[in-house]
């Protein structure tokens, strides 16, 4: 049996129970950008979707637990990282959107939403412990100049309102 070829969408990796089979992994596209240090201080717009983008944050008129514990956590961020703060925020039946202003060479954007990501998770899994929360990475824009800040300003502060025509809105059931 002769081995799949490598391209661009798949690599291959050998197997360690199959010494002549090879599996083929689709390969994740880096969505950060290449040579950009995500250490360096700017105002960064980030979204963080949950798994499979379930909405399990609630609605915009009544967080559920677990939306309260990602609204408690995200507030808590800069109790735990120094100098980072979160500029504007939201949190939406299946994602966050947040602006989060780093220092400069301290930490790393992925360090401060792999945090995040992790306390609320733990937190959730005190009553809820068998869910998984979140989608793995998350999307980041690197903000560039004022008019780019007062446009994604508006998109978290109207994003509530225009929830039924948001890129991750999904219906909920009716209950």
């Amino acid at each position: 049996m002769t081995p799949p070829t490598t391209s661009k969408l798949f690599h291959t990796r050998r197997d360690a129970g199959m010494q002549d089979e090879y599996n083929r992994f689709p390969v994740r596209k880096n969505p950060r950008l290449k040579s950009y240090d995500y250490t360096s201080y700017n105002y960064y717009f980030v979204t963080v979707c949950t798994k499979d983008k379930a909405c399990i944050f609630g609605s915009q008129q009544r967080l559920s637990p677990i939306g309260r514990v990602a609204e408690e956590c995200i507030e808590k961020i800069a109790d735990h990282f120094l100098d980072v703060r979160i500029d504007k925020w939201v949190v939406m039946p299946n994602h966050i959107h947040a602006i989060i202003i780093l220092p400069g060479n301290v930490i790393s954007l992925s360090t401060v939403i792999g945090q995040y990501k992790a306390a609320v998770s733990k937190k959730a899994h005190i009553f809820c412990p068998d869910i998984s929360i979140w989608q793995s990475s998350f999307h980041d824009h690197v903000i560039r100049n004022q008019a780019d800040y007062e446009r994604i300003w508006a998109y978290i502060d109207t994003n509530p309102a225009r929830w039924v025509d948001d890129c991750f809105y999904t219906p909920q059931p009716e209950l």
